[in-house]
């Protein structure tokens, strides 16, 4: 592996602190770290405070910069505390609080200020409701060993983090102020510990990949990053101005507060907060606000980033990222959210075609369902199962959202840096892990993910032993893979070309109905390939039909656009492929239909 500790000034920096652990003095004062365990080499300083705690009159407000530290030192090797959390799914654990707005940084062992090392900065998913910094998952003593510093940002989450709500003078995207301000931070302190401030790489996964594309298209976006890398982005859209008020205005009735009150709101206890989003029957209506299997869009009733005139002027869809962008999805996304819709996978055994029929409804439209339908008739994947309607509905269920949430959002984010000529790479991650990576996943049923949503993560970490219920250790080749694939996300940061001296990636170019696409294939090992995105020419007319009926979608679908029930080929306008790298249905015709068996 390519190693840019070769770049480290060696002198003993001001690591030999008297407690006796690594310290580094920043501008708010000194922090005292820790070592890195198991054989790893790296410091890390942990619960670093970049904002002022965001409560009482800063609740719903824009953070503030964090002052000096007490005493002028802070113990910097405490788990941070996460956010308030907004559901059940990627709970990061540890403690939960409104005092929230926290970093921490993983540096090489012998880093100091003049070490001009790479640096990557890390935003987590969990759809801007869940998921913290200190989930160990993310832990970065593996990239501090690769020779890079990481970067760490805590965000507010949910309505704390995204209510607009312009009546009571809450401008919101305060999650989206709170990485601006991180950034701000690191382009302030993140040379005292090693890194170069030239050579900064914003990555981020899932809702963090949707954010992160936001912060890359604002005009700021030059001067505090190098290049993004958006990992299984769900929109590249945010939503529209109205329906975050709306949204919020029926939060407020939830809150039994007028929505000119904003003392009201701020005076409500996290017990009231989390009470109020959970029984607000608003945010469970509308077209993807479907439980587990919601397919979001710009009119969808949630809590997320969206235009509002002032943090993020212009939608991010239509003004495109202004630096480098590597922006990539994972082969079966959809598997995950669609087992979590059934439970088990003995209970997705017995769905119905009802009940498929209501998943397109709920997310699309009556109109909208129809067209996708078309493209995703559940008789294809009858065929494909031996007519067994249930397993046949996963697996449609599957692909649609898939296609729909993941791969066809990249591929839109892709193309608009393209015809803007912003530097763009694209992937699909195709490995199916040994390890099942979070605790809510039964590792019997490992076969079942493939290369489901969150797959790369453990490989981007290196963290890729578990001990959940027992221990599972990854094969000597994954541990290879994830330095691959390492390398080619430090190589981002440090030249805003992703390519190494062993993987040359090929640039994304717009090609002919998304066919044959120049990327990167991400399986057992990394290999330069095509990717079919033909079928994302639906989900631009589905998504158009949605905005032009403002979440109704009910003119009729256009001739064009309905190939044959039967069909398995790619008709005009892009249909489900079965090339071996078109998703889940794909992947079961070269596996013998195993995926759920």
């Amino acid at each position: 592996m390519k190693s840019y500790l070769s770049n480290v000034f060696l002198a003993v920096p001001a690591a030999a602190a008297l407690f006796g652990g690594p310290s580094v003095t920043i501008h708010d004062g000194i922090l005292e770290g820790g070592h890195c365990e198991n054989g790893k080499g790296g410091y890390y300083y942990k619960s670093i405070p970049f904002a002022e705690p965001p409560v009482g009159s800063l609740r719903f407000m824009p953070p503030k910069p964090y002052g000096k530290y007490h005493h002028g030192k802070l113990d910097a090797t405490k788990p941070a505390n996460s956010c308030i959390q907004f559901g059940s799914s990627f709970l990061p654990g540890g403690a939960y609080s409104e005092d929230c707005l926290y970093i921490d940084v993983w540096t090489p062992a012998h880093a100091s200020k003049h070490s001009k090392l790479p640096v990557k900065v890390w935003v987590y998913g969990g759809s801007d409701t869940n998921s913290g910094i200190s989930d160990a998952l993310f832990d970065g003593c593996n990239i501090a060993d690769d020779g890079a510093v990481l970067v760490s940002i805590n965000y507010r989450l949910g309505p704390l983090g995204f209510m607009g709500l312009k009546s009571a003078g809450i401008r919101g995207n305060q999650g989206i102020q709170d990485v601006l301000l991180g950034l701000e931070w690191v382009q302030k302190n993140v040379e005292e510990f090693g890194g170069d401030k030239k050579k900064v790489v914003l990555f981020g996964q899932s809702a963090g990949a949707t954010d992160i594309f936001a912060v890359a298209s604002l005009p700021q976006a030059p001067s505090l990053m190098n290049a993004v890398i958006a990992e299984s982005i769900p929109d590249t859209q945010v939503l529209a101005n109205w329906t975050m008020q709306s949204t919020s205005a029926s939060y407020a009735k939830a809150l039994n507060c007028s929505a000119s009150d904003k003392s009201c709101l701020q005076s409500k206890t996290v017990t009231e907060i989390q009470a109020a989003y959970a029984n607000d029957a608003y945010l469970k209506q509308g077209l993807g606000s479907a439980s587990h299997v919601g397919v979001s869009n710009p009119v969808t009733h949630s809590f997320w980033p969206y235009v509002d005139g002032y943090v993020i002027a212009e939608d991010p869809s239509t003004r495109g990222p202004q630096v480098p962008m590597v922006i990539g999805y994972n082969q079966r996304e959809g598997v995950l959210d669609t087992l979590a819709k059934y439970d088990s996978i003995a209970l997705a055994e017995n769905a119905t075609a009802a009940q498929y029929k209501t998943f397109l409804v709920q997310n699309f439209g009556p109109a909208g369902a129809k067209l996708v339908e078309n493209y995703y008739p559940l008789s294809l994947f009858e065929a494909l199962t031996g007519n067994d309607t249930g397993l046949a509905v996963v697996q449609a269920t599957a692909q649609v959202v898939t296609d729909a949430h993941f791969k066809c959002p990249g591929y839109q984010g892709a193309v608009e840096a393209a015809k803007r000529n912003i530097p763009v790479w694209t992937y699909e991650f195709t490995h199916n892990s040994t390890c099942v990576w979070l605790d809510t996943m039964s590792q019997a049923a490992i076969a079942d993910y493939g290369a489901t949503h969150t797959a790369e993560i453990p490989f981007l970490f290196g963290n890729l032993y578990f001990n959940f219920t027992s221990p599972c250790n990854s094969t000597p080749a994954e541990y290879r893979l994830g330095e691959q694939m390492r390398e080619l996300w430090t190589a981002m940061a440090e030249n805003a070309n992703p390519s190494t001296d062993d993987v040359q990636w090929p640039a994304f170019k717009i090609t002919a109905n998304g066919s044959s696409t120049p990327g990167l294939v991400i399986g057992n090992s990394t290999e330069p390939g095509l990717i079919d995105f033909s079928a994302c020419a639906l989900w631009e007319e589905v998504n158009a039909m949605i905005l032009a009926n403002n979440g109704t979608a009910v003119i009729t679908p256009s001739a064009s656009a309905r190939p044959t029930a039967t069909s398995t080929s790619t008709p005009t306008g892009g249909a489900p492929t079965l090339s071996t790298t078109g998703g889940l249905v794909g992947a079961m015709l070269m596996m013998g239909l195993a995926i759920f068996a």
